[in-house]
């Protein structure tokens, strides 16, 4: 039997036959206000859910007139601090607030869509939420999701966008920098912080179907010398959506203080909520012995039951020290708290034949999860003759802890009976309730230490050395809280990079980094469930060269990842052992065109092999290119008018022992017009001297009106022989 994940649509297992073809696709159409003052760097916007319903804000004002092509600069890369992209030896991926707003993101799906070696494997229109594949290789939404570069519960939801400045997806292992990982990556979400310069924003949005949403964006200082400062996020989303039995309710709350202690001192707090609930979801879909049914011809209608839902509420608390020592020195202090509430009620469709005859067990419960992170740094600069030395010395603590439900929802499901995927079955059970019986499955804890050297021999030559030591602690409970399995370990886990500057703007790099990733653990159709496995050792080797000049930039690496197996097995027991071994090509570039427009494109090839003891090795590899259109600054049509849209191309080849199959899709975007005004400069007393690291860049406030049009939003075909 395999096991899928929904993707808007549903997703069927490749099986030896041949799989028929799937075509989708989409015209929605929808329309926003925003009226702000100050033009900033914040997703002041109507936030779509999906691909499937998508807001475009149709008015955004820029705060100086020349629109040239903007790029992410820096990076906060763990620890190693905060650093240039072009200085780093690994790959990364750096998507602004202001680039967000250009490809009308709504998730980290939709921020990344355009890198080749990303791979969507589900969105939150019709799953559970939005998730993607890295290189081949899933993201651990339990250890690899971070705010601030702390660890945050992110199981199966969606962080929403609008609270945070900036995305950073940093691919591959990351095991000296951010701890434990799964080797695809790891995903940083940066808060918005309080703005030198006024800011306020409010947006009304409305979507295809029903969906109204408004939001509120608030920044500025106060007080004596403006030490005072505040960043403030309210967001409402409410309607029915596109999708059958569909229906969303989102709220988001988001608060981020700071107050400047002294020049040197600052002291920073910030509090996140958000509760997102989804009708019509389902969890997933298999396939059994009987054969692949046509996909051309589902009844997409019929799949969702009345009592399908899905809900996630998260609440988080950080607090913080910033403090500038010297002018080459700087420490920070800070803990976060975080948690999350899963409550589901959605479905598993289990296919038995090719006539799409299937049965629906509804699996309903709560899970939740608590963390906990603690964190100090010190990173400073000095010479030793003719070698210059960046350092950074650090150490974390963490805990993890998570609940799970002991009910008939969970442990087994509810039969919700039998339907067939071409015809529309309505399937009810009236004796479905979520159990609110929880208890404590599993608790972890991460003790670590790092230090990292950059030393810099010449303008041009430098290496990176750096280490991390983990005492790891692991202990899974029965329902009674007995302890079932324990596991500890203290591995280190070493980083080394060699990197020369071709030019000022370039750097060819070689980089070995290992990495741990929290192991395995069987699932409750297992036949040796609740079974828990200790982490998992990953290896990564890396060349690449990377260039970012003022109108083109390039990235290219070469990698190779060992990674450790464990699957189920022939006998239906949860295993973990062998090795994965992902080898790829990841390359990518942009032009641009004019000051306005600039052109994107990527090709990744990938080959990954396995080998677990007792099974057969397996292969698979794919080739993918994807190429974008898309503007980073407003077409202006005439002064104080301009517009914008973003359009874009995407194929897949996948190949398979005797299989081959293709992906192509397309999303076209006839975005919105933007009118600007320019408002009365306000005086105001300027502040005392902003710690490093703390400036916000100084804007004139403006009208922003936005008006939205039509958006195409996919059109999806696959193929296979």
């Amino acid at each position: 039997m395999q096991t899928l994940s929904i993707a808007g649509r549903p997703a069927f297992a490749r099986g030896p036959r041949r799989a028929p073809s799937l075509l989708s696709a989409g015209l929605l159409v929808s329309v926003g206000l925003t009226l702000s003052t100050l033009s900033s760097s914040g997703w002041a916007q109507a936030a779509p859910a999906s691909d499937a319903a998508a807001t475009l804000p149709a008015v955004k004002v820029s705060a100086s007139k020349d629109t040239t092509v903007a790029q992410a600069d820096t990076v906060s890369a763990g620890a190693l601090g905060s650093r240039k992209q072009i200085d780093t030896p690994f790959s990364t991926h750096v998507v602004t607030s202001d680039e967000a707003q250009d490809l009308f993101a709504t998730t980290a799906n939709d921020l990344f869509k355009y890198d080749p070696a990303v791979s969507i494997s589900s969105d939150n229109a019709l799953a559970e939420n939005s998730m993607f594949n890295v290189r081949g290789m899933p993201i651990d939404t339990l250890n690899s999701i971070k705010v601030d570069g702390q660890t945050f519960p992110s199981w199966d939801t969606d962080l929403s966008l609008e609270p945070f400045e900036q995305v950073e997806l940093l691919k591959g292992l990351s095991g000296f920098m951010y701890g434990f990982g799964s080797p695809g990556g790891i995903v940083n979400y940066v808060l918005k912080r309080p703005t030198d310069a006024p800011y306020r924003s409010i947006t009304l949005g409305y979507k295809s179907a029903g969906v109204f949403t408004e939001a509120v964006d608030l920044g500025g200082r106060f007080g004596n010398d403006n030490r005072f400062g505040y960043r403030l996020n309210l967001v409402n989303e409410d309607g029915n959506t596109a999708e059958p039995n569909g229906h969303v309710r989102r709220q988001v709350a988001s608060l981020a203080l700071d107050f400047r202690i002294t020049p040197d001192l600052t002291w920073t707090a910030d509090a996140f909520y958000q509760k997102r609930k989804t009708n019509g979801t389902l969890f997933g879909l298999g396939i059994g012995a009987g054969g692949i049914p046509d996909a051309s011809k589902i009844d997409i209608a019929g799949l969702t039951q009345p009592q399908n839902y899905y809900q996630t509420e998260m609440a988080s608390f950080g607090t913080g020290l910033d403090y500038r020592l010297s002018e080459n020195w700087h420490a920070s202090l800070k803990y976060r708290f975080a948690k999350e509430n899963r409550t589901n009620s959605d479905s598993f469709l289990y296919v038995t034949d090719t006539a799409g005859n299937y049965t629906n067990t509804l699996y309903a419960a709560m899970t939740r999860y608590f963390y906990q992170n603690v964190d100090a740094m010190v990173q400073g600069q000095f010479n030793t003759g003719s070698v210059k030395h960046d350092v950074v010395v650090g150490a974390g603590f963490q805990t993890q802890t998570s609940e799970y439900s002991n009910s008939t929802g969970w442990n087994t499901g509810y039969a919700l009976g039998t339907g067939n995927l071409y015809n529309t079955t309505l399937l009810t059970n009236s004796e479905v309730s979520i159990g609110s019986d929880l208890y404590r499955q599993q608790r972890t804890t991460q003790a670590a230490v790092y230090a990292s050297d950059t030393l810099q021999f010449t303008s041009r030559l430098s290496a990176l050395l750096g280490v991390r030591y983990t005492q790891y602690r692991q202990n899974v409970y029965d329902t009674t809280a007995a302890v079932t399995s324990q596991y500890s370990a203290s591995p280190v886990t070493p980083t080394l990079a060699l990197m020369f500057k071709t030019d000022p703007y370039s750097t060819l790099y070689t980089s070995y980094v290992e990495s741990l990733q929290q192991g395995g653990a069987a699932g409750n159709t297992n036949l040796n469930y609740p079974a828990t496995y200790g982490p998992m050792r990953s290896k990564q080797y890396e060349i690449g060269f990377k260039t970012d000049h003022a109108k083109w930039g390039a990235n290219v690496a070469l990698f190779r990842v060992d990674q450790g197996y464990n699957y189920t097995n022939v006998s239906n027991y949860f295993v973990q052992n062998g090795t994965k071994r992902y080898t790829g090509v990841d390359a990518s570039g942009w032009l641009a065109l004019t000051n306005e427009w600039r052109v994107m494109g990527g090709v990744m090839w990938l080959d990954a092999k396995g080998r677990g003891r007792g099974r057969s090795e397996h292969r698979r590899q794919t080739r993918v290119w994807r190429a974008a259109l898309h503007r980073d600054g407003p077409h202006r049509v005439q002064p104080g008018v301009s517009a914008s849209a973003d359009a874009g191309v995407r194929r897949q080849v996948r190949r398979q022992p005797g299989r081959r199959c293709r992906q192509l899709a397309v999303r076209t975007v006839v975005c919105h017009l933007r009118s600007e005004r320019p408002l009365r400069d306000e005086n105001r007393r300027p502040g005392r001297d902003v710690p490093r690291g703390h400036q916000q860049p100084a804007q004139p406030s403006l009208l922003d009106h936005r008006l939205g049009f039509v958006r195409v939003a996919f059109a999806d075909a696959h193929r296979c022989r």
